[in-house]
C-alpha cells in the first residue's frame, strides 16, 4: 500500500532586518500520539488529525488516518510572527531499504520536489525567497520504517508589527493673559482603532497607567507641563511620545527685562505706576523709559505707532537681545502688542533727559541723557570726540541727524543731549532734539578757557556758566547777543575830569588829573564782545540762551580818552596846572586771566569795590568778565546813570587811613592793602592801634 506523509506548516514568520533567524525543532521520539503538542520557542507544532502515529512501523501495522484518507497533517502555528523564508531543511531517517520521496513548497513555490529519502541521503534543503504557507509532503513507497528527526527553517525576520503613536500638539511657550491665571490647551490624537493613555504628572504611561482615551482629546494646563502618551492595540504598544509645554517668564519693569540672559523670551509687564514713556523714535528704533530703566524696542509694530511722550502700560512678549552692548527688546514669534495700552502723548510733565556723567553712563544705555562740559578734541563728518574733565572719552555720532544739530568745532566746550549707547569699548552719544531740547549746547565757562569758532555759528544754544549776584554790579562780556536781560544793565558811555591826585616821578611829586568813567542805563540787547555792568533781578548760577549766533570774534573793549598833554613824566602843564593823560578802557575777556600787578589796571572785586591790581592778592579775572585800564598813576571813579555816586563802589584813592599809611596786623606783619579793603579787626596804622568794625 502506498503511504503518503504530508506535513503542513502554516507559518507567519517574523522577518528580521539585515540578518537571518533560524527556528529548528528536534522530535523527542519516533512516534507521537494524535493531537500531541510540542513547543519550539514561541511556535507551537501541532499534530493534527484524529489519531495515528508520526512515522510507520510495519511490524505494528499501524494505519495513518482512516478509511481511504491515510493522510496526517502536522501544522506549524506561528501566530504574530512574519518573515521571508530563505530555506527549509528536513532531516529524515529511514529503515534499511526504505524508499520515500519528499517535496517542500513555500507560499506555493517549490523549494524541493521529489527528492528520494534513502538510507544514504537524509538531509534535504529547499532554498528560495518566498513567504507564506510551508508544506512538506513525504510519499513512502515501501513499508519500511520512516520518521523525521528535525526540521529547521531559516528566514529574514521583519520588524514586529508597530502600533502608531499618538499625536501631540507641538511644544510651545504660553503666558497668562494680563493678570489672569495662565492656561494653555494641548490636543492628544490617537490613530484610528488605537487606545491611548496619557499622563501629566511626570510618570510614564503604559497599558495600565494614565488616562485612557480613544478619540482626540484637548486638555488644559496652567503651568509648565510635560505630557506623555502611548498607544496600544491588544498586547502591542507604541513608543512613548513626550512633549513639554512651558509657562514663559514674566518680568515687571524694564530693568528686570534687561537683567535676563541674552536671547531669553519673556513677557514684559509695565504697570501703570511704572510710568513707562516713549523717549524717541527713529525708524525701527524706539527708545522707552520707565522708572526702572530704559531700553530700545527694535522692529516691533504697535497700534498706534510709538511716538514721543506716549504713556505705555500693559504687557508685550519679546526677546531680550544685547546688541553690541545696547539692550534691545526684539520681536519673537509670540510678540503681539494687542495687550499693550499706548496712550496719546500726554499733557503732564514732559519727558526730559537725565543729567549723568561717565560713572553712570553704562546703566543708562538706551536712555535719553545729557552729558555736560565736554571738551571737543576732534570733529569730522558725522562724528566728534570729546572728553570730560576726568579724561573720560565720548564719541558723538550724528546717527539720527536731528534738526538744529551742528558738528561742534575743536576746542569747544559743549553739552550733548541724546541717546546713550555703547560703541566698541567706549561710550557713544547720539544727539536728538526732542521736546525743544537742543542736541548741542555750547558752554561759556567763566573758569575755563573759551575758544572762539573760526566763523560765527547761527541758531546756537549757549550756556553761560557764571554766577551773577543780584546784590551788586558785575562786569559781563559774552560772545553772543543777549535779548531781554532780566535785570539792570549799564554801558560805558565816556570819561570826564575827576579828582586831582599826585604822582611821584624821578624824585618829584606831580599833580595828576583823575577820571570819572560814566555808565548809563542800557535797555537794548547785550552785544557780543561788549563789556557791560549788570545787576540781575535775581541771583543766578548760570544762564542759557537759545537761537543765538555764537560770535567768532575775540572779546572787545570800550575806550574813552581824556587826551594827553606835554609834561614831565606823566603830565604837568608849564603853568603848574594839573594835567590829564591817556585812555580809560573797559576791557572784556571770554577766558579767565591774571592781571599784571601795577597801578594802571583796576578790577571790580567781590564787594563791588574798585581796586588797583597792585593792592589786592587775587588779581585773576574770570572769563566773561572785564577789567579797567587807566593812565598810570591816575585815579578813577564810576558814575552810574549820572548820579555822581558810585553805588556800592568806592574810589580806589580814598580809604579810612591817611594816604600812604603804614599798616601792620597784630602779628607784626606789614600789609600792602589800604585799611578800607581789610576785613574787620585790629590794626596798627602809622604806629597807632585802630579797630576796624
Amino acid at each position: 500500500m502506498k503511504k503518503l506523509f504530508s506535513v503542513l506548516l502554516a507559518a507567519t514568520l517574523c522577518i528580521g532586518v539585515g540578518w537571518a533567524e533560524e527556528y529548528s525543532y528536534t522530535f523527542a521520539q519516533k512516534v507521537f500520539s494524535a493531537n500531541g503538542t510540542q513547543i519550539l520557542g514561541n511556535v507551537s507544532w501541532v499534530l493534527a488529525g484524529d489519531g495515528g502515529y508520526w512515522g510507520y512501523d510495519g511490524t505494528k501495522g499501524q494505519q495513518f488516518g482512516s478509511g481511504s484518507d491515510p493522510y496526517k497533517y502536522l501544522s506549524l502555528s506561528t501566530t504574530g510572527i512574519s518573515g521571508t523564508v530563505q530555506s527549509v531543511k528536513v532531516n529524515a531517517s529511514t529503515a534499511k531499504d526504505a524508499i520515500a520521496t519528499m517535496s517542500i513548497t513555500v507560499g506555493g513555490t517549490s523549494y524541493l520536489s521529489n527528492h528520494s529519502l534513502t538510507t544514504t541521503a537524509t538531509n534535504y534543503t529547499g532554498t528560495g525567497n518566498s513567504s507564506g504557507e510551508i508544506v512538506i509532503s513525504i510519499s513512502q513507497t515501501t513499508s519500511k520504517a520512516l520518521y523525521i528527526k528535525d526540521i529547521t527553517i531559516t528566514y529574514t525576520a521583519a520588524p514586529a508589527a508597530t502600533v502608531e503613536a499618538p499625536v501631540l500638539t507641538d511644544e510651545f511657550t504660553f503666558w497668562p493673559v494680563m493678570n489672569d491665571e495662565p492656561s494653555a490647551q494641548v490636543t492628544i490624537t490617537p490613530a484610528a482603532g488605537n487606545t491611548v493613555r496619557y499622563t501629566t504628572d511626570g510618570s510614564t504611561p503604559s497599558r495600565t497607567n494614565g488616562t485612557a482615551i480613544t478619540a482626540a482629546t484637548t486638555i488644559t494646563i496652567g503651568a509648565t507641563t510635560t505630557v506623555m502618551a502611548i498607544s496600544y492595540v491588544g498586547t502591542q504598544t507604541s513608543g512613548v511620545v513626550s512633549k513639554t509645554y512651558t509657562l514663559g517668564p514674566t518680568v515687571t519693569g524694564i530693568s528686570a527685562f534687561k537683567n535676563m540672559v541674552n536671547g531669553t523670551t519673556a513677557r514684559l509687564y509695565l504697570p501703570d505706576a511704572n510710568n513707562a514713556r516713549t523717549l524717541y523714535v527713529n525708524g525701527n528704533d524706539a527708545f522707552v523709559r520707565d522708572n526702572t530703566g530704559a531700553i530700545c524696542i527694535y522692529n516691533v509694530t504697535t497700534n498706534p505707532p510709538l511716538q514721543y511722550n506716549q504713556h505705555i502700560a500693559g504687557w508685550i512678549i519679546g526677546t531680550y537681545t544685547n546688541y553690541n552692548g545696547l539692550p534691545e527688546f526684539t520681536a519673537s514669534s509670540a510678540t503681539n502688542s494687542c495687550y499693550l495700552v499706548i496712550a496719546n502723548p500726554v499733557t503732564e510733565s514732559d519727558v526730559e533727559p537725565v543729567e549723568i556723567d561717565a560713572e553712570g553712563y553704562e546703566s543708562h544705555y538706551a536712555d535719553w541723557v545729557t552729558i555736560s562740559d565736554l571738551e571737543v578734541s576732534a570733529a569730522s563728518g558725522s562724528t566728534a570726540t570729546a572728553s570730560d574733565i576726568n579724561g573720560n572719552t565720548f564719541a558723538i555720532y550724528n546717527k539720527y541727524n536731528p534738526a538744529g544739530y551742528q558738528l561742534p568745532y575743536e576746542g569747544a566746550i559743549v553739552d550733548i543731549t541724546g541717546i546713550a549707547t555703547p560703541y566698541n569699548d567706549s561710550q557713544q552719544l547720539r544727539p536728538i532734539n526732542q521736546n525743544n531740547y537742543y542736541p548741542l549746547t555750547y558752554v561759556v565757562d567763566a573758569h575755563r578757557d573759551f575758544v572762539s569758532p573760526q566763523a560765527a555759528i547761527a541758531n546756537a544754544q549757549v550756556r553761560l556758566k557764571r554766577y551773577l549776584p543780584s546784590q551788586g554790579w558785575s562786569l559781563l562780556t559774552v560772545p553772543f547777543e543777549v535779548e531781554g536781560f532780566e535785570g539792570e544793565v549799564m554801558q560805558y558811555t565816556g570819561v570826564s575830569l575827576g579828582q586831582v591826585g599826585t604822582y611821584d616821578f624821578e624824585g618829584h611829586t606831580y599833580p595828576i588829573q583823575g577820571g570819572v568813567m560814566h555808565f548809563e542805563d542800557y535797555y537794548g540787547n547785550l552785544q557780543p564782545g561788549i563789556p557791560y555792568l549788570v545787576k540781575p533781578y535775581y541771583s543766578q548760577q548760570e544762564m542759557t540762551v537759545s537761537g543765538v549766533t555764537l560770535s567768532g570774534d575775540a572779546a572787545g573793549s570800550v575806550t574813552f580818552s581824556l587826551g594827553a598833554q606835554n609834561a614831565p613824566g606823566v603830565g604837568l602843564l608849564a603853568n603848574d596846572t594839573p594835567a590829564y593823560v591817556g585812555d580809560y578802557t573797559l576791557v572784556g575777556t571770554y577766558s579767565p586771566l591774571t592781571l599784571s600787578k601795577d597801578e594802571a589796571t583796576v578790577k571790580l572785586i567781590d564787594d563791588n569795590t574798585l581796586s588797583w591790581t597792585s593792592l589786592i592778592d587775587n588779581t585773576d579775572v574770570s572769563g566773561t568778565e572785564a577789567y579797567i585800564t587807566i593812565p598810570n598813576g591816575a585815579g578813577v571813579k564810576l558814575d552810574l546813570a549820572g548820579t555822581g555816586v558810585v553805588t556800592a563802589v568806592t574810589d580806589i584813592r580814598l580809604d579810612n587811613a591817611v594816604e600812604g599809611a603804614v599798616i601792620y596786623n597784630i602779628l607784626g606783619q606789614r600789609l600792602t592793602r589800604p585799611l578800607g579793603q581789610l576785613p574787620p579787626g585790629v590794626y596798627i596804622v602809622n604806629g597807632k592801634k585802630i579797630v576796624k568794625r
